[in-house]
């Protein structure tokens, strides 16, 4: 939920709908202001028409033998204590004196009048200059002074944001697609082409990532080639050294056969890492028995097995694990001390299959080199090293479980090699 609140689609749709909102309220209030106005200029030029005709009136006859006329009232005099104007009446009054000025041409003595008879008393000219008002009624605005512009407004509001919305998402989706294709690099070998879709630039970005995805699947590919094709072709001579060694009957026969066992197995440990292990299937293993069959052999040799944890189940490629086990034990048995321990252990979401020596262990500043392919630490554990593999396919098999590999030094003597993996079903592991 925090990822999806921090992600840049969310931030784009609240940056979007707070301009959009303060686009649309700026639009309702400058067209409110505007009918307002509007309004009020009619309004004062109704009056102007009024004032000049009841004084044209006024120039022909007197008050006293004018017409009736609707909404016209005439006096000598104003109230002499007009009540105080209401707040709308005093926002309007400043604005109705200045354009009825514009149309009269003249100066306006006004002296509004609020309560229960809302109006504005107004001097007129006479022709003897004898004082006399007349008196405007003003009714209060309408409630809905927008009139069908309002729902408009919101009709169009949500229209432009529901576009907006779908618009940004055109844009988050490849690019969220993009992001989870980048995660599959390099924890996969089936990586993930992207649809070509969306804008030019998104289209763009999705060919240059396919691009980059087929280099790497071509090199990929070329470097497991080359790995299987040498450690392939390296079997045929070896076999023919191991019987040209037993026709010569020579004293070192013996430690030319030590030599070319080092060979044999540094050929298979090519081999394991360059043909990998997504292509092997999945199964439900009890783990103590699966440990309990692939340290079985190196008892004799000083390993030991705690059974502690005897009802684990969970998925897992079998010869893929048993491989990254076989190669800790006979690490901690070549360059580690006896005893050597293996053994289980769970918690709420991991499962840590772990093996113990009591050697010197690895300087802390060299074990993230250890786990990294073709390293070799000859000063490290004992002054031995191998090809440089061992570590490297068991972190890599680890990673396949989607777990970790992780080495670490115990304080005094003692050094552990753990392959956590997490507890999941086996329909999740790829």
């Amino acid at each position: 939920m925090k990822q999806f609140i921090g992600s840049l689609y969310v931030r784009l749709v609240m940056v979007f709908l707070i301009a959009l909102s303060a686009s649309f309220a700026t639009m309702y209030f400058l067209f409110l202001t505007h009918l307002e106005e509007a309004r009020n200029s009619n309004f004062a030029r109704s009056i102007a028409t009024q004032v000049r005709l009841v004084e044209e009136l006024l120039h022909s006859s007197s008050a006293a033998s004018l017409p009736s006329l609707n909404g016209v009232k005439l006096s000598q005099s104003p109230p002499q204590a007009p009540p105080l104007a209401d707040a709308e009446m005093a926002r309007r009054l400043p604005f109705l004196k200045e354009q009825l000025h514009k149309e009269l041409g003249r100066k306006v003595v006004s002296i509004p009048l609020s309560g229960a008879i809302r109006g504005m008393w107004i001097n007129l000219i006479t022709p003897l200059n004898q004082p006399q008002w007349m008196f405007i009624a003003m009714r209060k605005p309408d409630a809905g002074p927008a009139g069908p512009l309002l729902p408009a407004l919101i009709v169009g509001f949500a229209v432009f944001l529901g576009g907006g919305m779908l618009l940004l998402w055109q844009i988050q989706r490849p690019l969220k697609q993009l992001g989870k294709a980048l995660e599959s690099v390099g924890e996969s070998r089936e990586l993930t082409m992207l649809p070509i879709s969306g804008a030019g630039e998104i289209r763009l970005l999705s060919q240059r990532y396919n691009r980059m995805v087929d280099r790497l699947q071509r090199y990929e590919e070329d470097r497991s080639t080359m790995l299987a094709g040498v450690a392939h072709d390296l079997r045929t001579p070896i076999t023919r050294l191991r019987l040209l060694i037993e026709l010569a009957q020579s004293t070192r026969s013996g430690e030319m056969q030590h030599n070319l066992d080092d060979i044999e197995r540094i050929t298979e440990q090519f081999l394991i890492y360059a043909r990998g292990n997504d292509d092997e299937d999945i199964e439900l293993r009890n783990l103590y028995l699966f440990v309990e069959e692939v340290a079985g052999p190196y008892i004799s040799q000083g390993v030991s097995i705690v059974d502690d944890q005897r009802d684990i189940v969970i998925p897992v490629r079998p010869n893929s694990l048993r491989r990254a086990l076989i190669n800790l034990i006979e690490n901690a048995l070549e360059y580690g001390s006896q005893p050597v321990t293996v053994y289980l252990s769970q918690d709420h979401d991991s499962i840590a299959l772990t093996v113990k020596d009591s050697g010197a262990g690895i300087p802390q500043n060299l074990i993230s080199r250890a786990m990294r392919p073709f390293t070799r630490l000859d000063g490290a554990r004992g002054g031995k090293g191998h090809c440089g593999l061992g570590l490297g396919i068991a972190s890599k098999i680890a990673e396949a479980h989607q777990g970790t590999l992780v080495l670490n030094n115990l304080e005094g003597d003692g050094f552990t090699a753990s392959i956590y993996l997490p507890v999941l079903p086996s329909k999740t592991m790829k």
